[in-house]
């Protein structure tokens, strides 16, 4: 059985409870459904049923959308830049008419004549949809080319990638997150500048806020090395709760489950983000490309870079028995293999099945 127990979420941006959308409840009303099985019959299922929860006066909506057959439209245009600078990038679209080309193969061009309404037309003629397409591709290279992740030549109306646009295509990352890294990053940008550059990628705007998650999150900030100007501080911006949770994977900071599930989401768009960030810097000539694979480090294995980031690595190396190493002279894993077997126990205090580690 599958409960929805509501059909609102809070949307921490604009501080209000916002429905579902219909997919969304359509794809929670998917999970009761076990396709291949019979009703009680031997060997099959039992069948399933799906309870949902809302309010009184949303109960015929509901029923009307969950009983009939939604189209499914087409959220190409929310990604066109992204996709036309893929495509450019490996000659796919080599000039406008190229793009104007593969627009017609798509499923958006199929739905906009099915459903104008939905995609703001007015007129499906052919003349109508060729003039919309026309815009439509010819807004979408301006603020690419503007971005300067293409080059347009004027006369023959070609198309071909710059630098950073290559980088954003290969990385599968936002052009906007690859042009706020050129216009942020410089010469000088330290390792706290890179973690407030990369947090406000564009690819964490999905990150939730949920409601009275700020109270949280100040608590968290307290704990964290690194701080912001007070002016940069919004506890309901996901790019700054990206910038603390980040900081708690390095300090290894035990969260709640919700704020677990967040973190995950981050650190898997992290790495293409920071070697993007080494690309841009490297293009440049500009040595701090080394920070930002530092932190790229950092990300993997979870430490501050630091001295005693080296033994935090090691399994069960925990403050007190990296506190034990540090009296003893001990600040690398070799000093740890010189040690002699009796006094490496006695200062690690560890179990026989703990130090399997130093016995390979």
């Amino acid at each position: 059985m599958v409960i929805i127990m509501g059909v609102q979420y809070y949307e921490g941006k604009e501080h209000r409870y916002v429905d579902y959308p219909v997919m969304d409840l359509l794809q929670m009303v998917g999970k009761a459904c076990t396709p291949g099985y019979g009703d009680g019959q031997e060997g099959g299922a039992k069948s399933t049923r799906c309870v949902l929860m809302c309010q009184a006066e949303k109960k015929e909506f509901y029923k009307k959308f969950l009983r009939e057959g939604l189209p499914i439209e087409s959220h190409l245009t929310a990604v066109l830049h992204d996709w036309f600078l893929a495509e450019v990038a490996v000659k796919t679209v080599e000039s406008k008419q190229d793009a104007m080309d593969i627009l017609t193969w798509t499923y958006f061009y199929r739905r906009m004549t099915q459903n104008p309404n939905y995609y703001n037309l007015h007129n499906v003629s052919h003349q109508h949809l060729l003039e919309h397409l026309s815009e439509l591709v010819e807004t979408t290279l301006k603020e690419l080319a503007s971005s300067k992740c293409i080059a347009i030549e004027d006369e023959t109306d070609e198309v071909s990638p710059l630098n950073l646009g290559m980088i954003a295509a290969y990385y599968n990352i936002s052009y906007v997150t690859v042009e706020v890294y050129t216009l942020s990053l410089k010469e000088r940008t330290k390792l706290k500048g890179l973690l407030e550059v990369v947090s406000s990628s564009a690819e964490f705007e999905s990150i939730p806020i949920r409601r009275h998650e700020d109270t949280l999150l100040r608590r968290l900030y307290t704990r964290l090395p690194v701080k912001l100007p007070q002016s940069s501080v919004s506890y309901y911006s996901p790019h700054f709760k990206t910038f603390l949770l980040l900081q708690a994977h390095f300090s290894r900071i035990q969260l709640p489950p919700d704020l677990v599930a967040d973190q995950k989401l981050i650190l898997e768009k992290m790495l293409n983000l920071l070697s993007a960030c080494v690309d841009v810097l490297s293009s440049n000539g500009w040595l701090n490309a080394l920070s930002a694979m530092d932190l790229s480090q950092m990300v993997v294995q979870a430490v501050w870079e630091e001295k005693e980031a080296v033994l935090r690595q090691i399994p069960w190396f925990g403050d007190e028995v990296i506190g034990r190493c540090k009296e003893v002279g001990v600040e690398s894993v070799y000093d740890l293999m010189d040690m002699e077997d009796g006094k490496r126990v006695e200062v690690l205090g560890m179990s026989n099945k703990q130090m399997w580690v130093f016995h390979v």
